[in-house]
C-alpha cells in the first residue's frame, strides 16, 4: 500500500488523548478558552471511549447544583477526536 501525501499529513496531525491539553479540546469544539474559563463554568475533558459512560453518571454532579438557579449543560462529542467535552454553567448549592 502506498501512502498518499494527504494520509501522511492526516496521521501526523492526529494526537492521542494524553497529547492534547484542555484548551485544544475547547478550540476543537468551537469554544474560545478565555471565554469558557470563568466563574460558574466548569469543564470536563473525557476520553472519547469513556464519554458516554461518564455522561451517564451526571446525576452524581446534579446533587450539588442549585435547583433554584438556571443551569446549562453542554456535551460535545466527535468520534474522530480523542476527547469529549462537557461544559456546565450552573450555580452550586451553598
Amino acid at each position: 500500500m502506498t501512502l498518499k501525501p494527504e494520509h501522511i499529513v492526516e496521521t501526523l496531525n492526529k494526537k492521542t488523548f494524553d497529547e492534547i491539553d484542555p484548551d485544544e479540546v475547547l478550540k476543537h469544539y468551537g469554544y474560545k478558552p478565555e471565554e469558557v474559563r470563568c466563574n460558574g463554568v466548569g469543564i470536563g475533558v473525557w476520553r472519547k471511549e469513556e464519554a458516554f459512560q461518564k455522561l451517564g453518571d451526571i446525576g452524581a454532579f446534579m446533587r450539588f447544583v442549585d435547583h433554584k438557579a438556571k443551569a446549562r449543560i453542554e456535551f460535545n462529542y466527535d468520534p474522530d477526536f480523542p476527547a469529549a467535552l462537557l461544559i456546565t454553567h450552573a450555580a452550586t448549592k451553598t
